[in-house]
């Protein structure tokens, strides 16, 4: 079995990914607001389906078909496929550092960007733009929980771990903040991995901002 593993950054270089790929590539941390400006995408849904291939450059990849329930940015429709670079594809496989994880039943959030020709959609910053629905054990409320897990590692999100009280991200205040960060629109400041023209051409613009 052939495996590589690479980095984000030197996946980046090893592609010659452009300012639209390398969105779904960096490692910087994101906000959420930047997260949402970042986004052609931002939708709530559940994984149906999980399956790898490989593109036409022999590069693996992990699709994961969503079925959309909420939309908070952008028109999705009612199905989408996410692809994460990396996987198992029969012999082969690519590991890649820093890639989300989906299973099938998985209800999250998801913020999702397309690369240069529209063609695909992968979450903005790899891992962070993607939140697992769990059930607060304290509150009973929805949170948002975020997990990094290497590629050739088992994953369940149904065993994910919860996170300390203090660190909980709730569901029902972090679709609040990106449905007002929408309606306010981008702030003109640069998004690692985000090029300024589609930046102005996905997003609002706050007043001041050319």
């Amino acid at each position: 079995m052939i495996r590589t593993l690479l980095s984000a950054g030197a996946l980046a270089l090893a592609l010659g990914i452009a300012s639209g790929e390398a969105e779904a590539t960096t490692l910087s941390t994101l906000s959420v607001d930047q997260m949402t400006d970042a986004s052609d995408l931002v939708v709530r849904g559940t994984i149906t389906e999980i399956w790898t291939d490989k593109d036409s450059n022999g590069y693996i990849w992990t699709r994961a078909q969503l079925n959309v329930t909420d939309s908070l940015k952008g028109d999705a429709g009612d199905q989408l496929v996410i692809s994460q670079l990396g996987g198992q594809y029969m012999n082969d496989a690519a590991w890649i550092e820093g890639a989300a994880r989906f299973s099938i039943g998985e209800e999250g959030l998801f913020f999702l960007t397309t690369n240069k020709d529209g063609t695909r959609l992968s979450p903005v910053g790899m891992w962070q733009g993607k939140y697992t629905v769990r059930i607060d054990p304290d509150s009973g409320k929805e949170i948002g929980v975020r997990f990094v897990l290497s590629q050739d590692s088992w994953y369940d999100h149904r065993f994910l771990p919860h996170p300390d009280a203090a660190q909980r991200t709730y569901i029902d205040e972090l679709s609040a903040q990106v449905t007002e960060r929408v309606e306010l629109g981008w702030d003109g400041q640069p998004i690692p991995g985000a090029s300024p023209e589609k930046l102005r051409a996905i997003n609002n613009l706050q007043p001041g901002v050319e």
